[in-house]
C-alpha cells in the first residue's frame, strides 16, 4: 500500500490513464468502481475531480457545461439529452397565498424525461459506457428508472429496473417505452434496492441505483450550481426528501461553490418528508421540526418519499448545519391536495412528491415565524405530474384519459379523509386537509354532503361528528 499525500492508494487500484477514479473522503483509499460507501471504513466515496481556481463553464451539452467540476469522462462516451439548466420560476400567486413576497420554483420538470433524475442518468450511463458495461441494473420507484432507460437507449445499453409495487404507473410506462426490462419486487423502494443488489452481484452488471452510485452526487450537485447562477441570494431552499440524496448532493454543491468563492452565503434548508417515512427529519433538532395535526394521522406512502431507512443518513448529517436546517412532515393527502393548488395557482403540474415541498412550506409558514416576508425562498420541484397515476385511468388509452385534478375537489377530499380516518369532527378534517380555505367553508361542504346523503352526523357533547354513509363510501370507491 502506497501513501500519496493524505490518501492511501491500493496497489491493485492504481490510477490508470483516462480512467475515472473514486476516493473515500474518510480513509483516502482509491477505487475504480463508483460505490457510494467505502467497503473499508463506510466513509462517503466521491469521484476524483481536479481542483479548479475559478468558476467557468464549457461549451458542452447539458450539465456537461460544468465539466470542469465533473468526473473526466472522454467526450466520445458522454451520453446527454441536453439535461439541466432548468428555469427558476417566480411563483407570485402561491407566495401571496402564504403571505410571502419571493417564492421561486426550480422547475426540474423541464428535463428530457420530466425529472431531476436525468442529471443522475447522464453521469451514470456515460460512465457505464466508458467502462464498457453492457447492462445496468437499478432499483427505482419511477423517476430514476425512466431516466436511466432513456439514456441507456441513447447509449445502446440494456437497462433493468427493479420497482416496488407502489411505483407510479406513468413512470413505468416511460420505462417500457424506452425498452427497459422491468421487475416488480417488494412494497416500497427499500425492498427493491435489496433485490437490485442481488442482481448486480449475481450477474456482474453495472450498479446504477442512485443511492448506491456516487456519480449521482456529481450529477445532482449541479442543481446548486445552477441556482447560484440564477439567483444572487437564496435565503431558504425547500427540498422534498426520500433517501436524501438530492439534499446531500445540493449541500455538497453549495460547499464546492463556497470553496470557489462563488456563493459563500449558504441558504437555510427546509427538509420535507412523508409522515410515514421521515428518517432525516427525525434526526434534526426537534425544536426545528414542524408538523401539522394532519401529519399524525394517515399512513399512506408518498411515492418518491417512501425511503424509511436511508443509507445516506450519516453523510447527510455530516454535511448539514443543524442550526440552519429545519424539517416538516406531511401526509399523502396533503401532497395530493397541493398538486391541485400549485397547478391552479402557477400553471405547474407536478407530481405528489414535488407538491409535498409546497405543502411543507405552507405548514412551516403557518406554524412558525422563521421565514420573513421578503426573504428569497426556492422550492425544488423534482418531477412532472404527468408521471403520477392520478393523471391516468387504469388503462392509459386516449379514450380513457381523465384529469384527476377535477376529482381533487374539496368535497372529494373530505370524503376521502372520512374514508381513511373514520368518524371525526369538522375542524380536524380542515386541519388534515391543510387547504387554503376557511374552516367555515369546510363546514359548508359538510352540510351539502350531508344533504346529498353521502355523510351523516351526530352530536357528542359540544362536537358534531361526521362519517360516511354507504352511499358516500360507494362514491369514494368510484372516485378512486
Amino acid at each position: 500500500m502506497l501513501r500519496e499525500g493524505r490518501r492511501l492508494v491500493l496497489k491493485t487500484s492504481l490510477r490508470r490513464k483516462n480512467n475515472v477514479n473514486f476516493y473515500c473522503t474518510n480513509c483516502g483509499r482509491i477505487f475504480e468502481r463508483p460505490s457510494i460507501k467505502c467497503p473499508y471504513c463506510s466513509g462517503l466515496v466521491r469521484a476524483e475531480i481536479p481542483k479548479q481556481k475559478k468558476f467557468k463553464l464549457t461549451k458542452q451539452q447539458g450539465i456537461w457545461r460544468f465539466s470542469n467540476y465533473l468526473p473526466k469522462i472522454p467526450s466520445e462516451n458522454i451520453v446527454s439529452l441536453d439535461e439541466g439548466f432548468t428555469p427558476l420560476i417566480e411563483a407570485k400567486n402561491f407566495a401571496s397565498s402564504i403571505k410571502l413576497e419571493n417564492v421561486f420554483v426550480k422547475d426540474e420538470t423541464r428535463n428530457p424525461t420530466g425529472s431531476f433524475r436525468d442529471r443522475v442518468a447522464t453521469l451514470i450511463v456515460s460512465h457505464a459506457k466508458h467502462v464498457g458495461a453492457k447492462k445496468l441494473v437499478c432499483a427505482t420507484d419511477g423517476n430514476l428508472g425512466a431516466s436511466l432507460s432513456a439514456y441507456s437507449a441513447k447509449a445502446g445499453l440494456k437497462c433493468v429496473a427493479v420497482v416496488p409495487s407502489n411505483a407510479d404507473y406513468g413512470k413505468i410506462l416511460q420505462m417500457e417505452a424506452f425498452g427497459a426490462e422491468i421487475y416488480e419486487y417488494g412494497k416500497i423502494i427499500d425492498e427493491a434496492v435489496v433485490k437490485a443488489k442481488e442482481l448486480v452481484l449475481s450477474e456482474g452488471s453495472y450498479e446504477a441505483t442512485a443511492e448506491e452510485n456516487t456519480l449521482s452526487i456529481e450529477g445532482l450537485k449541479t442543481i446548486a450550481y445552477e441556482l447560484a447562477m440564477q439567483l444572487s441570494r437564496i435565503d431558504w431552499l425547500v427540498i422534498p426528501a426520500g433517501s436524501g440524496l438530492t439534499l446531500l448532493s445540493t449541500l455538497i454543491g453549495f460547499n464546492e461553490l463556497a470553496n470557489l468563492g462563488v456563493f459563500k452565503r449558504k441558504p437555510k434548508i427546509l427538509v420535507v418528508q412523508s409522515n410515514v417515512c421521515s428518517p432525516i427529519v427525525d434526526s434534526l433538532k426537534q425544536d426545528n421540526v414542524v408538523c401539522g395535526m394532519e401529519a399524525s394521522i394517515g399512513k399512506k406512502h408518498i411515492p418518491g418519499l417512501d425511503v424509511c431507512k436511508t443509507p445516506l443518513l450519516k453523510y447527510i448529517l455530516q454535511h448539514l448545519d443543524y442550526s440552519n436546517t429545519y424539517g416538516v412532515r406531511v401526509t399523502y393527502t396533503s401532497a395530493l391536495n397541493y398538486v391541485s393548488i400549485v397547478a391552479k395557482s402557477e400553471g405547474l403540474f407536478i407530481e405528489p412528491a414535488a407538491a409535498a415541498a409546497f405543502a411543507g412550506l405552507a405548514v412551516f409558514i403557518r406554524k412558525t415565524e422563521n421565514i420573513s416576508k421578503f426573504e428569497n425562498v426556492v422550492v425544488l420541484a423534482p418531477a412532472t405530474g404527468l408521471k403520477a397515476p392520478l393523471t391516468y385511468s387504469k388503462e392509459p388509452s386516449r379514450r380513457k384519459y381523465s384529469s384527476r385534478l377535477a376529482g381533487l375537489s374539496t368535497k372529494a377530499l373530505i370524503l376521502n379523509v372520512l374514508r381513511e380516518h373514520g368518524e371525526t369532527h369538522g375542524y380536524k378534517i380542515w386541519k388534515t386537509l391543510g387547504l387554503s380555505v376557511s374552516v367555515q367553508a369546510i363546514y359548508q361542504h359538510l352540510e351539502e354532503l350531508e344533504r346529498a346523503g353521502l355523510i351523516e352526523s351526530r352530536k357528542v357533547g359540544k362536537k358534531k361528528l361526521y362519517k360516511l354513509t354507504k352511499k358516500g363510501y360507494d362514491v369514494v370507491l368510484a372516485l378512486k
